[in-house]
This record gives structure tokens, C-alpha cells and sequence, in this order.
């Protein structure tokens, strides 16, 4: 009789643990998958606004100031994502990646400052950023869908140089002609850069989030 009591016993003890361990695995997707869909929805949107802004020559100052919408809309999001997510105490996983997305925050503002100062490519330099943090988040939380997702997304930031870099010889080489750039084609790059953020933050963040929901509901 004690030898089946202590079985339930420890039966039971494996149980809790192994639903413990899944509301923990489903809390850090769903709280992931929230962040990156936040984020990566509004890049593509604003980068796909700027594009059509500039294609359409629309006024320059509406044009540079639209671009602070995604640090705005994003950090108003996230404080307000905080905010709900405070009933649960944080685990280290998600002390280790608020910080790693803090260094990553501040290095963007120091990128912006060079974009501003030495004229760098500020969508490449991001882009390239963001694929590192998401490759960081990848690998504290284990999910192979961000680390894939932000390899991919730094492979792909390299387009935006050497997009810009063939567009000033070839654009220069038309204007000699007589011939003036497509704007559609020459603004390329910030549609290229919403793709990045679509394949590095947007889908990931869905993957994320439903397969928290499915954790939940098993």
C-alpha cells in the first residue's frame, strides 16, 4: 500500500513539475511572440509608408519624422505589454532578455547617431542589430525559430549596402545619359528592409505566439 501511495506520490510530483516547465515555455513564447509581432508589424508598416512617401514625393518633413513612429509606437506597446505582464514574477530567462534587448537599444541610438553624423546606412545598420538581438534571444530561450529567423535576417541586411551601392554608380550613370532613376526603383531598399523585418520579427512572433497557445491548451 505505502509502495503505491509513494508511486501517485511521485507521479503526481512529475506531473506538476512537467506542467510547471509547459506554462513556463508557453509564458516566454507568448510574451516573445507579442513583443516581436509589436515590433515587427510596426517597422513593416512605417518602412512601407516611407516608401510610398518617397516614391510619391511627399512632403520631406512628413517623410523624416514618420520614421520615429516605430521607436514610439513600439515603446509605448512594450511598456503597456510590461505593464499587463506583471502579475507573474520575472524568471531569469526574462531578466537576460530585457537586458540583451537594452544593449541592442542602446546600440541602435548610437547607430542613428552615426547614420546622422558620418551619413551610415541606418536600415542596414539596423536591421543587422535587431537580427543579432533576435539570434540572442534564440539561443537564451532555445527557440530555434528566432536564432533561424535572425541569421536569416542579418544575411539579409547585407542587400541593403550593396543595393545602395549599385543604385549610386547606376544612378549616377543614368543621370550622365540623361536618363533619371525610377524612384520605385530607387527606394528599393526600404521595402527590402520591411521583408527582413517581416521574415526576422513578423513570422516568427505568429510561430511564437500560437504555439504558446497550443502549449496551453494541451
Amino acid at each position: 500500500m505505502g509502495s503505491t501511495v509513494s508511486k501517485l506520490d511521485e507521479r503526481r510530483s512529475i506531473e506538476i513539475i512537467s506542467r510547471m516547465i509547459a506554462d513556463t515555455s508557453a509564458h516566454i513564447d507568448r510574451e516573445s511572440g507579442k513583443y516581436f509581432l509589436l515590433w515587427g508589424y510596426t517597422t513593416v508598416i512605417v518602412s512601407l509608408f516611407e516608401y510610398v512617401a518617397q516614391v510619391c514625393h511627399l512632403p520631406l518633413p512628413l517623410c523624416l519624422w514618420a520614421w520615429w513612429l516605430i521607436p514610439l509606437v513600439g515603446g509605448v506597446g512594450t511598456l503597456i505589454l510590461n505593464r499587463r505582464g506583471t502579475t507573474r514574477p520575472k524568471s531569469y530567462v526574462d531578466r537576460s532578455i530585457s537586458a540583451v534587448w537594452m544593449v541592442f537599444g542602446l546600440s541602435f541610438g548610437m547607430a542613428f547617431i552615426a547614420a546622422m553624423v558620418y551619413g551610415a546606412n541606418i536600415l542596414y545598420l539596423t536591421a543587422m542589430l535587431m537580427g543579432m538581438g533576435t539570434v540572442i534571444t534564440g539561443k537564451i530561450c532555445q527557440h530555434r525559430v528566432l536564432t533561424i529567423a535572425g541569421k536569416v535576417g542579418m544575411i539579409l541586411s547585407l542587400i541593403i549596402p550593396a543595393w545602395h551601392l549599385l543604385m549610386r554608380e547606376y544612378g549616377t550613370e543614368l543621370r550622365e545619359s540623361g536618363i533619371e532613376p525610377i524612384e520605385a526603383i530607387l527606394y528599393v531598399e526600404i521595402v527590402i528592409f520591411a521583408a527582413i523585418f517581416t521574415v526576422m520579427m513578423v513570422i516568427p512572433g505568429h510561430v511564437l505566439y500560437n504555439r504558446s497557445k497550443g502549449i496551453k491548451d494541451a
